[in-house]
């Protein structure tokens, strides 16, 4: 009985490891699993920030499109079911009542995420270029406070605050060059390390702000109403909303020179996910 009970747990065992293994190999078909990010493109897609286009595969050497950056933002800062709310039309003669991106669009635009071409459309389909996407990622942490613009090259100082904030240390690509999709998800894992480091902060400052008492504190006293003195702050939400930080997004030129075209997502695919 001894003997059998034993061979059990050893098959229960090797079951429970090979399942293990399973689990830590990339979820996307065209990922390996060795590839630089891999492992950022996983944990992106467990937040249901990047998560493919439902055909299982992640296209890492293709590029990102303008009203994927706006679905991505909304992402990050945690903003989906406000953007969900604002779907429907937007002020774009080129983005369609029924596209997925409406929302998206309308919020990142509402925000002073992205605008428009100042022609009365939005190019949701424009690839977005390296230094494009490296501006909007800078801006949503709040680190161009001090960036100034140089009229020569716009896009120097918000690469260098990249650089100093550690957003760039293992990304592939090059200024004028379409963002890659495997360097977008390498830069959202860097930016989403920082946000979390954030909020951690700032919950360990809450709780720190609390009164001591074991009794909870009203802030009432009897016979007079009064504001606690020490209230603590209210609770950090899920992602920040850093939407005050943001600036806006140079308006894109002409694209005669993208060479790299993102492939477009299903017809049925009415999620945003990309």
């Amino acid at each position: 009985m001894f003997k059998k009970l034993l061979a059990i747990a050893v098959v229960a065992v090797m079951i429970l490891a090979v399942t293990l293994f399973a689990t830590a190999s990339t979820s996307f078909v065209d990922v390996p699993e060795d590839a630089y990010y891999a492992e950022a493109a996983e944990r992106m897609a467990a937040r249901n920030i990047l998560s493919g286009y439902g055909d299982g595969y992640y296209y890492g050497d293709q590029s990102i499109t303008r009203a994927q950056v706006a679905a991505l933002v909304c992402k990050m800062l945690g903003k989906v079911d406000e953007a969900v709310a604002l779907a429907g039309k937007t002020n774009f003669n080129d983005v369609a009542e029924t596209s997925w991106a409406t929302g998206y669009v309308n919020y990142a635009v509402n925000n002073g995420i992205i605008v428009g071409d100042g022609d009365g459309n939005f190019r949701p389909d424009d690839s977005v270029k390296y230094e494009e996407v490296i501006k909007v990622i800078v801006c949503v942490l709040g680190l161009d406070e001090n960036v100034k613009i140089d009229p020569t090259d716009w896009s120097k100082e918000f690469i260098e605050a990249a650089d100093k904030a550690g957003l760039i240390d293992n990304l592939i690509g090059k200024k004028g060059q379409p963002m890659l999709r495997s360097d977008i998800a390498v830069i959202c894992d860097a930016a989403m390390t920082i946000l979390d480091a954030e909020e951690e902060e700032k919950n360990e400052s809450t709780t720190t702000s609390k009164p001591s008492s074991d009794k909870p504190s009203s802030g009432i006293t009897t016979g007079t109403t009064t504001t606690e003195s020490t209230t603590a702050s209210d609770p950090a939400p899920s992602n920040p909303d850093k939407s005050e930080n943001v600036t806006t997004i140079v308006t894109l030129p002409p694209r005669e020179d993208v060479t790299i075209a993102p492939p477009p997502p299903p017809e049925d695919n009415e999620s945003g996910e990309y």
